[in-house]
């Protein structure tokens, strides 16, 4: 009976009709004080007054990871990438929402994270095995294994609080591989080995996700997801931003990076003709928008006002990414248009519109007021507007070529149709398809 209990606490018994982690509106709020009492008598009377701000470190994220998924969680510091992993692993219960998990699951969050410091490294691998739901014949067993992975035969009888931080990692790394789970949990810690523990560490899960484990990582190294996952979840402020494609998923992230490391160019008016008195960006049927799909149709509307009686003018619109490249300029002079003659406080608007042929990513608007020459320059507005593509499967990069695809030759099926199944879901990959054909 306590063997049975202990199985189903472990997650042993795997139910193959079931995904291998379901997350559904799960929620999870600290409460961070705005002040820490200091002594007893103080908390005692200070306990009704206490103040405190809420903060969701999730938010009503759901998601679901089949079986033999290899899935990257990514987003910034403090996106809640570190406490759903807690989540996942029974580690901290949610706030709100549920967490299914349909498997056995090891996870490496935290450095030296279960280990006991004053207990020798050959005890904390009994240790670790037994929070894992393994006996003393099944760690008897994979021993040696774990010892070679981590490479601390010199030191196994040492306490562990003598290891170094990267001895902490390979021993909870190679512990966490070798017991065979279903589910293993990565957190952003294997950037704390050596690069040859690193590349080890890489093989090894190469051949975990070979053998159709399912495995969640959580990295800022972009290339290593790129190479070890077949997903990517992107999380922003507690929000599930992303859930698609690795390139995708990838690049939003890194054009979110840049954006925020951008700081917003201050607003140069040299005002000595003309003001630029508002700015905003409309989809086609006049919504103002800040989140469009790849190539919708927008337009920019200026507002200018004359300081001075202006003959004729020229309004430039210069769209960047977000880490200052130039991706395109225009001008009204360009396209035989000239704004004016204005009088003096006579308002002007201009409407620019185009096609945002463009894929994922953070981009940025800078208008500006010239002569007819372009050499005099009357007003600036920089990062006057700002707007995001919204990630859409089909492509990934920076511009959106619209690209279409046909087999000239051989023999081709159209998905979607019911002859080649949907593709209103992630595509299976070729060997989830092999495992799952034989059984």
């Amino acid at each position: 009976m306590v063997g049975r209990r202990l199985e189903r606490f472990a997650g042993v018994t795997v139910d193959p009709g079931r995904p291998a982690i379901v997350v559904d509106q799960l929620t999870e709020t600290f409460r961070l004080h705005h002040e820490r009492p200091s002594g007893i008598k103080e908390r005692l009377t200070r306990l009704r007054r206490s103040s405190y701000t809420d903060f969701d470190a999730l938010c009503e994220v759901s998601f679901t990871i089949e079986h033999g998924e290899s899935v990257a969680v990514i987003g910034h510091n403090g996106s809640g990438k570190s406490t759903l992993l807690k989540l996942l692993a029974r580690i901290l219960p949610p706030d709100a929402g549920r967490v299914d998990i349909n498997g056995r699951v090891a996870s490496l969050l935290e450095l030296g994270a279960g280990f006991h410091g004053d207990l020798t490294g050959r005890e904390n691998i009994y240790l670790n095995g037994a929070i894992l739901g393994l006996d003393k014949a099944s760690i008897d067993e994979r021993f040696d294994e774990i010892v070679d992975v981590a490479g601390i035969r010199p030191l196994l009888d040492t306490a562990v609080r003598t290891y170094s931080s990267g001895l902490y990692v390979r021993l909870g790394f190679a512990i966490a591989v070798t017991v065979d789970p279903d589910i293993l949990l990565v957190d952003e810690v294997l950037a704390v080995g050596d690069a040859e523990f690193q590349q080890r560490s890489l093989e090894r899960m190469r051949g975990f996700r070979e053998a159709g484990k399912t495995f969640v990582l959580v990295s800022h190294d972009l290339e290593a997801v790129r190479e070890m996952c077949d997903r990517v979840i992107v999380l922003d402020r507690g929000r599930l931003a992303f859930d698609g494609p690795v390139s995708e998923g990838v690049e939003l992230y890194r054009q979110r990076v840049a954006a925020a490391a951008a700081p917003r160019a201050p607003r140069r008016d040299d005002s000595r003709r003309v003001r630029i008195e508002d700015v905003s960006l409309m989809s086609a049927d006049g919504t103002p928008v800040s989140e469009i799909p790849p190539s919708a149709t927008m337009t920019l509307r200026i507002v200018l006002r004359a300081l001075s009686e202006v003959d004729v003018c020229s309004v430039g619109v210069l769209i960047a990414r977000a880490d200052g490249t130039h991706l395109y300029e225009v001008h009204t002079t360009w396209q035989g248009v000239g704004v004016g003659p204005l009088a003096s406080d006579q308002d002007a608007t201009v409407d620019v519109r185009f096609s945002a042929h463009l894929l994922a990513g953070h981009y940025t608007i800078t208008v500006s007021v010239t002569d007819l020459t372009g050499r005099e320059t009357w007003a600036v507005a920089a990062d006057a507007a700002r707007f995001d593509i919204a990630p859409a499967p089909g492509g990934a990069g920076l511009v959106d070529l619209a690209a279409t695809t046909a087999v000239s030759d051989g023999p081709a099926v159209r998905l979607g149709d019911g002859t080649g199944g949907s593709v209103t879901g992630p595509i299976p990959l070729p060997r989830l398809q092999r495992r799952r054909a034989q059984g």
